[in-house]
């Protein structure tokens, strides 16, 4: 007979959703009654093919509570349960960016040891490519806190947001880390939205990749390459490259032998819909507040319709946990060169990510143009990734009056001055950073990765074809005013910090960067 059980969510340290209705899942005995008690809230459900799902009702936040889900003699116990805020922390390898590789972690290891927050719990969703994965994902699968020997291989921008913003809100958070390197967004939602142009491009690829192939030897092959990918000694090495490596290091990384090729197949991580059924569907119905997302360099390929891609994704994921799920999300940092990949198509990428908040409510983006690293496409500081994604939490889902967002351009004109630039959320008004930023060093001018001679400051001026000059940039509160060489009556076209590789210096009051746009004056 089929045991009791729960879904992989619901365990010891478990933090539910405040304010919604609360779903309970698991397995059981066929048609047998199930029975979920939690603070005084009770639910009924039954087991049908196999599977049961009860739902209590909104609460408050608490902490310390005990479920009981009990069916026929049998009752599970589940304890330290809270109800707070739930987050999804979701994407790819600068989500799944593991906190001891951030730059700060030294720095955060001392403040939690000095002053634990108990109130923020953590999950990583296990990692597993397809069923019978054998994998050692000892770190994924339970509720844990700082400290615990887990935490050092959860999100670093997961946990920066709960650091920032538990404190803020005053109730237990949870964060749940649904996320793995190298993914495209692809991969994170169910196929049937990828059966219209232009998004059937990737299922065109992938049957284009399978066509002809014995799905046994496709197997043993992506098993052979797992075995490599996942061995200590390769997830030691790869912890090096993590860390950061130099450019000359990166050179001799790419000459060791090639290990076997996971091809493209029913068990490669990176096929249509793949995690959407490995790791989302494991946490779906779970209520939550809403969803990070940190993700889009392995989408480059196809940049040009990566606002389509993300948008059925968003649609996808609030269909199916049946929630407006708020998404925060990341524009890409700036990268030039690693490991043999440049970022040459991340300008139109950037730009097809903030068409999503324009065009999708509820979606909000973050700006990190100053965090990048010119020779590494993994910045090392997520801690400030986290807490710029907080800080649009504060204003865009809990309401509170505090700029949450990157300066915008909000119109432009050309007088007797020069061409005058207006900005949208600049609060008190702009600033540029001082000084050389770290790394610039590495990063030499001019080039396709990093603009042309004439850019300054990230600006470039062009009328008719030419490339103009910008002779003084002028901050004004919320004006930025460029003096240019003489311009004819033809129409200027301004861009800035439209190149793969850039430290945006201009800020707002609020310390966050601005972002990269185009516009005619």
């Amino acid at each position: 007979m089929e045991q009791l059980k729960t879904g992989i969510l619901f365990q010891d340290g478990c933090v539910l959703q405040r304010q919604k209705e609360i779903a309970v899942w698991g397995e059981g005995p066929e048609g047998e009654e199930v029975t979920v008690a939690l603070a005084g809230n009770r639910a009924v459900c039954r087991v049908e093919n196999g599977s049961w799902r009860c739902t209590l009702p909104p609460m408050e936040a608490a902490e310390g509570l005990c479920m009981e889900i009990t069916c026929q003699k049998e009752t599970l116990s589940i304890g330290d349960v809270s109800v707070g805020e739930v987050w999804i922390a979701g994407g790819q390898s600068n989500m799944e960016f593991f906190l001891c590789y951030d730059a700060q972690w030294a720095d955060m290891q001392c403040a939690a040891h000095e002053n634990k927050n108990p109130r923020i719990h953590m999950f990583n969703v296990p990692r597993l490519a397809f069923p019978g994965h054998d994998k050692d994902v000892s770190e994924c699968g339970y509720w844990f806190e700082e400290e615990d020997d887990a935490w050092p291989y959860f999100s670093a921008p997961g946990y920066s947001f709960a650091r920032s913003l538990q404190p803020v809100l005053g109730v237990p958070v949870g964060i749940i880390g649904c996320n793995w390197g190298g993914t495209s967004a692809s991969t994170w939602l169910e196929e049937s939205w990828l059966k219209e142009a232009p998004l059937d491009v990737y299922l065109k690829e992938y049957e284009a990749s399978v066509a002809g192939k014995d799905p046994e030897e496709l197997k043993a092959a992506s098993v052979k390459a797992f075995a490599l990918e996942d061995s200590m000694e390769h997830r030691r090495e790869w912890a090096g490259v993590m860390y950061g490596i130099g450019l000359e290091e990166q050179k001799e990384w790419m000459k060791r032998p090639a290990g076997p090729e996971n091809p493209m197949g029913p068990y490669n991580v990176g096929r249509p819909g793949g995690l959407y059924h490995q790791m989302l569907e494991k946490i779906i119905p779970f209520s939550a507040r809403g969803v990070l997302w940190y993700q889009g360099e392995s989408d480059e390929g196809h940049a040009e319709i990566y606002d389509r891609l993300f948008t059925a994704m968003i649609r996808c994921w609030r269909k199916s946990f049946g929630q407006e799920l708020p998404f925060l999300y990341v524009q890409l940092a700036p990268y030039g060169w690693w490991l043999g990949g440049t970022g040459e198509k991340y300008p139109e990428l950037r730009h097809r990510q903030e068409m999503v908040g324009e065009s999708v409510p509820g979606a909000y983006m973050a700006s990190i143009m100053d965090l990048g690293m010119y020779e590494d496409i993994h910045p090392k500081h997520k801690k400030e990734v986290g807490e710029r994604l907080a800080l649009l939490a504060r204003g865009k889902v809990y309401g509170e009056p505090v700029l949450c967002e990157p300066p915008a351009l909000n119109g432009a004109e050309r007088t007797q001055e020069g061409i005058a630039l207006h900005f949208a959320n600049t609060g008190i008004g702009l600033w540029e950073m001082e000084g050389q930023p770290e790394n610039e060093a590495e990063a030499e001018r001019p080039s396709p990765l990093t603009g042309p001679e004439q850019m300054k400051d990230g600006f470039v001026v062009s009328q008719e074809g030419r490339l103009l000059e910008i002779r003084e940039i002028d901050l004004r509160e919320d004006t930025v005013v460029h003096r240019t060489e003489p311009l004819s009556d033809a129409k200027c076209q301004v861009s800035f910090a439209w190149v793969p590789y850039i430290r945006v210096r201009f800020y707002n009051s609020a310390d966050l960067p601005m972002k990269p746009f185009m516009c005619e004056v």
